[in-house]
């Protein structure tokens, strides 16, 4: 395991994880019509996406280094 030392005290530190985010995000609309009873967007369109948007989330997710321990420092 390595230790990486940062000043950040957040996950700013990994920023794939800020793009695993923003890709699992991208399927709110999509979440707000199923939750909302709301049918605007066509079926085979919302799966697709949907896939393509979580797929690439999975596939950010497995790039990210588990091994890696993040130390924050003071900024001195």
């Amino acid at each position: 395991m390595s230790i990486v030392k940062t000043t950040e005290d957040g996950w700013d530190c990994e920023s794939l994880l800020t793009e695993v985010v923003d890709k699992i995000e991208s399927v709110s609309m999509f979440i707000y019509e199923i939750k909302h009873c709301v049918r605007e967007t066509d079926l085979e369109y919302m799966v697709v996406e949907m896939k393509e948007y979580l797929q690439g989330a999975i596939e950010t997710l497995e790039e990210i280094d588990t091994d890696v321990k993040y130390e924050t420092v003071d900024d001195e």
